[in-house]
This record gives structure tokens, C-alpha cells and sequence, in this order.
């Protein structure tokens, strides 16, 4: 839940400041639980606010004062021992916050997600500090006379005293692909300060200065890391975990090839842990059982099933569930950056958080061709311009669904697709391993549950791990190399064991999903009302009479659930502005111009005026 702010502005800001903090605090109330506790500091010109649990498990503290300068930190940094040795957590952010401020570089050594604000009121500096991937998020907010810097974007319009509306570039995106492409927000204004950046922000000359490390230069192979030192790295992360999480940590095991990297570092560096197994695909367990027989010493194993021979309970026929409204909780959970496909589970009520600590494998994808076609290494033979060019169709096709996104969506995705292609050419990748960069660039960082909460560990996203996956050829890639690898080097006794994969052979325990209709939610009335006219969207009235007809496919669903994600988060806007000023001020308004110039977007229609919306406040709020 931690929700962070930072600040610019060129005039005394004390009570600006203040009522800002007001807004944020009375919106995000109800979604903190009532368990924030707040702590921050106010200067002339520049600020920093942070609100955080009050019963936090973490050891590293997300706030801290020493006198000299404020640090506020959004995640804990994994490794932090590498840039400053071994210092106790409570003590610790001061040091670091120092130390990468001298040195910058220094911080991208820190396993993502990690994003910290540094404010030193002596020189009225504030410093501001984004992972290598951008993974940890950070948003800023330009207006004319300052800026505002947040974790989460809603706030950084609150603070500002901004109206919310939505992004068209943002959303053109959203239609296509399903996510928020290059420096894009849900929100019009908002946008996201990339990955390895470095910005300050000194007030007494009112100058702010962004320096960035670039990307290809950060995984360049030139400065490749050994399997030794990545194995080396991947325990000190290890290490940090049993250092800042009191308890015994519990990390998955499956027959993959992911955990079983995860899982070995932590084995090797010698943290008490437990692993935990599921029994979700024929065959995989056994895998997973064998390697814990494998073990020297005994580690608790718990496996996660169903009960052999128990009867199963006849279960009612679910009841139809009302989408709008679940599609609005979401919305004002995650604000927009949720992908649609999580509309048919249940949001979190709050965003207080849970209080297990979770370690995956997110991150693995880069070293085994996440986005690589069946025909890869085929295609890796051809010359420069036409590799570009397959490589490119081949991202767009398996991105943009065959119907539903309307031509400027498609376009708009197609352009950054290859913009991406070749930036990472003109950084010297000119093999497949381009589409590696791509999913790091744009996919890996947007991972919604990585970056949205604290106590989730991702060790495989260090830097370590990514130099050494961008410095094998596309052929190791496709063969688990460095997985291999670093398995032997870890846990000696697995390196032989193969990595699962399911047998297509062998049918699944349970019978393949029916496709999901929206048109069979509670609310469809409302729904088909709300598709009518979606910006950036077209052809909704077919795809939505193949899903009243029960004759779907997955896609055309996919479609219909990003195309409702986008109507009603004119609502979710709606909700945001209540907490604004009636009549906004000059300096209010956005400056929308992004970091790199761009064509300017064109000015959205008034939200939350439609006679459907009248239509559902009325029913849903008993509102006008």
C-alpha cells in the first residue's frame, strides 16, 4: 500500500503542499484500510511524503530520517549489501541513499522492483531513483510551475489538484495490445519515468536535471556477468531476503525452469527456507519430488492438491456477476494498469496489502525467448531489413487481436513495435535477441502484481541475471543455457534433472475452459449499452452478438473485456474528481507535453456525461 510523493514547485509550497496531501488522504483512505500511517517532510520548494502500514513485516523501513536527509522507498532494495556492505536495514537507507547519489550507477545493482526519493533540506535537493527495468514505477506530472512524482498515478493528480482524464495515446495502446506502451498512463499528463533514470530536482535554482542510463548499454554483452558471478549475485539476494523478512521464507518449486534458478539460489546461499509444490499438471510434481529427494540435507516440502478419492461437493450454478461494477473496483484498485484479463477475479477491497512475503520467478522469461516465434532461429538467418521487418509483423500479430482494434489502435502499436525493433539495432543487437529487449522494454516492467505491491521478491530480475541472458545467441536461449548452467552451479544434484514440460499427449486432470461470455454477466444490458461506442474500437456489435450466441472465441472475448476495461474507466475518473477543487485554478492545469516531443492528442470528450453513465450512477449510487 505504500503510496509515495514527491514535489517541485517554484514557489513557497507549504500550504499547497498541504492541501494536497488532504486530497490524496481523502480518497486513498477507505483503500488503505484505514491503515496508513504517514510520515513526510516539507521544504520551501520541494517535499516528500510517504504513507506506509503501520505493522509492516519488512525490516527495511519504507521511511527514514537522519538528521540530514529524507529517504523514502517504495519496495525494499534486494543486494542493497553490494553498494554499501553489510549495515543494518534500520540504518541503512541514509547510507545508500548517499552513496548512489555520488554514484548513480551504483543503484541499477539493486534487484528490482526498487524505486527511492532522497531529499537533503539543507540544499533543497530532491533525488529521485528508478530500478534498471523500471519495474518499481514511478510517475511524474508536469505543470507550469513544477512537477510532482508519485508510485501511483491517481495521486500524483490529487496532489496537483488535476482533473483526471483519460489518455487517448495511453488508451490507443490499450485497445491493441493491452497495456500502457512507451512512456503511456491510463491518465492524460501522467506519464512514466523509464527504467535506469536519475532525476534532480534542486530547488534553490529551480533546475531539474534527468540523466538516464541507456538500456543496451546497462545489458550490454561487452560487460556480460560469468554464470559464476550471476550465481554469486542471485545469493546475495537471497541472502537479503533472510536478512529483511524475519521468518522462514517459502519459495515454489515446480518441474520448471524458473523456480528451480529461484529455488537453488536460496538453497545455496543457506537460508532456511520451505519449498512449496503444486499438483496442477500431470507429471510436473514428480519432477518436483524428485528434486527434493535429491537434497543433502531435508528441506520441508509442502505440495498443494486435492485429496485422492474424496468426493467431490455438488456445487450450485454460479450466479451471473455484474461486470461494470467489478470492472470499476478494479479500476479504482489499480488504476488502470491492471490488464482486462483479470476482470473475472475478485479485486482486493483494499490496498492494504498482504502480509506473506511472495518469491517467484518473474524474469526468467528473458533468458529462454519469451516472445520468440517456432520458426526464431529460421528467421534469425535472414539479413538485417527483412529480419527487422519479420520480427516486427511477428510482434504485431501475436499483440493485436485480428478484430476489435480499430486502424489508429493498430497503427499506433505497430509504430512502437518497431521503434523499440530499432532502438535495440541502433544499440548493436541485431539478432532475435531484439525481441528480448522489446519484452524487457515494454512487457516485463508492466508485470501488474511485481510492481504493485511491496513483499513481492524477484531475484531473477536483477541485473546480473539479464546481462547474462542478453549475452546468449537466440540458439542457447531456445535450449535453457544459462537455467542449465546456473542450476549445476547452485544446486550440484539437479543439473541433470530435466526441466518438465507437458506432454501434449497426456490430457489434463480437468476438461479445457469454456470460453467466458461477457454477454452472460448480470449487467449485460448495461454492458451492450456501454460497447456502443468505445473509443478505439471497432466492429464491438459483431464481436458482442457472437458472445450473446455462446460462440466466442477466446480473443473476441479478450476484446470485449478491454473494450469494457476502457468504458468504465470514465467512471473510475468520475470518482478521482470528486475529490478535486469545483473550479480549477490556472496552475492546475497538466502540461501534456511528453519527455520526447510528440504529436499532441487530441482533446477527449467530457467524462462521465453520457446517458449511460447518468443511467448507471442512478441505478448503482442512486446519483444524478
Amino acid at each position: 500500500m505504500e503510496t509515495l510523493i514527491a514535489y517541485n514547485f517554484a514557489h513557497e509550497s507549504t500550504a499547497r503542499a498541504a492541501a494536497g496531501r488532504a486530497r490524496v488522504e481523502a480518497y486513498y483512505g477507505g483503500l488503505w484500510g484505514r491503515e496508513a500511517k504517514h510520515q513526510g517532510y516539507d521544504g520551501r520548494t520541494v517535499g516528500l511524503h510517504m504513507w506506509d502500514r503501520h505493522d509492516g513485516t519488512c525490516l527495511w523501513p519504507s521511511w527514514h530520517d537522519d538528521g540530514d536527509v529524507r529517504v523514502a522507498s517504495v519496495h525494499a532494495p534486494l543486494g542493497y549489501q553490494r553498494v554499501i556492505g553489510d549495515i543494518t536495514p534500520s540504518d541503512a537507507p541514509a547510507q545508500l541513499a548517499k552513496a548512489v547519489r555520488r554514484t548513480p550507477a551504483s543503484f541499477l545493482e539493486l534487484a528490482p522492483p526498487f524505486t527511492m526519493a532522497l531529499l537533503d533540506p539543507e540544499q533543497e535537493r530532491l533525488d529521485l531513483f528508478t530500478d534498471s527495468i523500471g519495474v518499481g514505477r514511478l510517475f511524474q506530472l508536469r505543470l507550469p510551475d513544477g512537477w510532482v512524482w508519485t508510485n501511483r498515478p491517481a495521486a500524483a493528480l490529487l496532489f496537483a489538484g488535476v482533473p483526471a482524464v483519460a489518455a487517448p495515446r495511453g488508451w490507443r495502446f490499450a485497445a491493441a495490445c493491452g497495456w500502457f506502451m512507451d512512456d503511456t498512463t491510463p491518465y492524460d499528463g501522467v506519464l512514466t519515468v523509464p527504467g535506469a533514470t536519475h532525476i534532480v530536482a534542486d530547488g534553490h535554482r529551480q533546475q531539474r536535471t534527468v540523466s538516464r542510463i541507456e538500456t543496451t548499454s546497462v545489458w550490454s554483452t561487452d560487460n556480460a556477468d560469468t554464470a559464476e558471478e550471476t550465481a554469486a549475485a542471485l545469493q546475495d539476494v537471497a541472502r537479503s531476503v533472510g536478512r529483511l523478512w524475519p521468518g522462514q521464507p517459502t519459495v515454489d518449486l515446480s518441474g520448471g525452469r524458473d523456480s528451480r534458478v529461484v529455488a537453488g539460489a536460496f538453497l545455496a546461499a543457506g537460508v532456511d527456507l520451505k519449498l512449496n509444490s503444486y499438483d496442477a499438471v500431470p507429471g510436473e510434481l514428480e519432477v518436483a519430488e524428485s528434486l527434493v529427494e535429491l537434497l543433502e540435507q531435508p528441506v520441508e516440502h509442502v505440495v498443494s492438491r486435492k485429496t485422492p478419492g474424496k468426493p467431490v461437493k455438488p456445487t450450485a450454478k454460479p450466479q451471473p456477476l455484474e461486470m461494470v461494477n467489478r470492472a470499476l473496483r478494479w479500476h479504482r484498485y489499480a488504476e488502470g494498469l491492471r490488464p482486462a484479463s483479470y476482470l473475472f477475479h475478485t479485486p482486493p477491497a483494499t490496498l492494504a496489502g498482504v502480509g506473506h512475503l511472495a518469491i517467484g520467478g518473474a524474469g526468467g522469461e528473458v533468458a529462454h525467448g519469451h516472445f520468440y516465434p517456432r520458426d526464431v532461429l529460421q528467421l534469425d538467418a535472414l539479413p538485417l531489413p527483412s529480419k527487422l521487418n519479420a520480427f516486427s509483423n511477428h510482434l504485431q500479430t501475436r499483440l493485436v487481436a485480428a478484430a476489435g482494434p480499430a486502424a489508429e489502435a493498430r497503427a499506433a502499436v505497430g509504430e512502437q513495435v518497431e521503434r523499440v525493433l530499432r532502438t535495440a539495432v541502433h544499440g548493436g543487437i541485431e539478432n532475435a535477441t531484439m525481441l528480448d529487449y522489446f519484452y524487457v522494454v515494454e512487457r516485463l516492467r508492466r508485470w501488474g502484481t511485481t510492481g504493485e505491491r511491496t513483499g513481492v521478491v524477484s531475484p531473477l530480475l536483477i541485473p546480473a541475471f539479464v546481462r547474462s541472458a542478453f549475452a546468449l545467441d537466440p540458439a542457447q536461449r531456445v535450449d535453457n543455457a544459462l537455467h542449465r548452467e546456473l542450476v549445476r552451479r547452485l544446486v550440484p544434484a539437479w543439473g541433470d534433472v530435466p526441466f518438465f514440460k507437458p506432454s501434449p499427449t497426456v490430457s489434463t486432470r480437468r476438461s479445457p475452459a469454456k470460453v467466458r461470455c461477457l454477454a452472460d454477466a448480470a449487467d449485460r444490458d448495461l454492458i451492450e449499452q456501454l460497447l456502443k461506442d468505445v473509443e478505439g474500437f471497432e466492429s464491438l456489435d459483431t464481436l458482442w452478438a457472437a458472445s450473446v450466441a455462446g460462440a466466442s472465441s477466446a480473443a473476441g472475448e479478450a476484446t470485449l473485456r478491454q473494450a469494457l476495461w476502457r468504458a468504465t474507466f470514465d467512471q473510475h475518473l468520475a470518482e478521482v474528481n470528486q475529490h478535486l477543487p469545483s473550479a480549477p485554478k490556472a496552475q492546475q492545469r497538466p502540461v501534456t507535453q511528453p519527455i520526447v516531443q510528440r504529436r499532441r492528442s487530441p482533446v477527449v470528450r467530457a467524462i462521465g456525461r453520457t446517458k449511460v453513465w447518468r443511467a448507471y450512477r442512478r441505478s448503482r449510487f442512486g446519483r444524478k
